[in-house]
């Protein structure tokens, strides 16, 4: 089975070019199964309903969020009925929504868990590992890609060292810069640091880069997104063992998207 995962979309230029690369990647690759992380999906910051159905309808199997899932409030609204929108597992105090999901693909359980770190985040959660790793006692095996959103790349690389053997991948999100270490652990868990982001290439993740320096230098206004700026793509292919559920191959795939 070969499972694509797009990393963080970052507002309309990231979603457009998730929806203009998808079914060219899919017949490219013979892709089975399509994840997407969506946190920042709708004007950099959360993800309306009508930006969730739009990554859907684009072809997107599987949504995982992060830190921002609450940034649009409407979410308390349609998350429930949103069987394909995975929220972090280990939120305290948030019980809507699903922190994983079992999707069934070409007769496959195919499980997508949404996780996120402690380490230099500002929101309070339970403890990544703990709680994974009791979540793993209560399901059974079976394909199984964990998007654990966090900061820290040796947070990220503790994880998936941890359980290593126990999933098929974990895949870093959050800081929309792509790292170069996509590679399959001694016990056969494909893993990479960050995945990276779909959005503007020229810009500081994601965002119009001189809105970001008045910011973080002077102090003024406000980070901005560029609607009309280039499009860029960050993913990863997963190739996966069907009767070992283990990841095969990883590969990276950085790419601008043409109008």
């Amino acid at each position: 089975m070969r499972i694509l995962f797009f990393g963080d979309i970052v507002g309309k230029v990231g979603r457009d070019a998730v929806h203009l690369s998808l079914p060219k990647l899919v017949k490219k690759y013979g892709v089975d199964f399509v994840i997407a992380n969506g946190e920042n999906a709708s004007h950099g910051k959360g993800l309306t309903e009508s930006n969730y159905h739009f990554l859907i309808d684009s072809g997107v199997d599987c949504v995982t969020l992060g830190n921002h899932y609450h940034s649009k409030s409407q979410i308390d609204y349609y998350i429930d009925d949103a069987d394909y929108l995975v929220r972090p597992i280990n939120l305290k105090n948030y019980s809507l929504g699903e922190g994983s999901a079992v999707f069934t693909v070409n007769g496959m359980d195919v499980r997508v868990t949404n996780v996120m770190g402690q380490a230099f985040m500002s929101e309070e959660v339970e403890d990544p590992i703990k709680t994974m790793e009791e979540f793993l006692e209560e399901t059974k095996p079976c394909i199984h890609i964990v998007d654990f959103h966090a900061d820290s790349t040796s947070e990220k690389a503790i994880f998936g060292h941890f359980f290593d053997g126990r999933v098929t991948a974990v895949l870093g999100t959050h800081t929309h810069v792509a790292t170069n270490d996509c590679h399959i652990l001694e016990g056969g868990t494909a893993f990479q640091s960050d995945v990276g982001m779909c959005g503007d290439p020229d810009g500081v993740i994601g965002f119009e880069k001189e809105s970001v320096i008045n910011r973080i230098v002077y102090g003024e206004g406000r980070f901005e997104l560029n609607d009309k700026a280039r499009m860029m793509i960050n993913a990863v292919l997963i190739d996966v063992d069907e009767l070992t559920y283990k990841a095969t191959a990883i590969t990276p795939i950085v790419s601008i998207v043409e109008k």
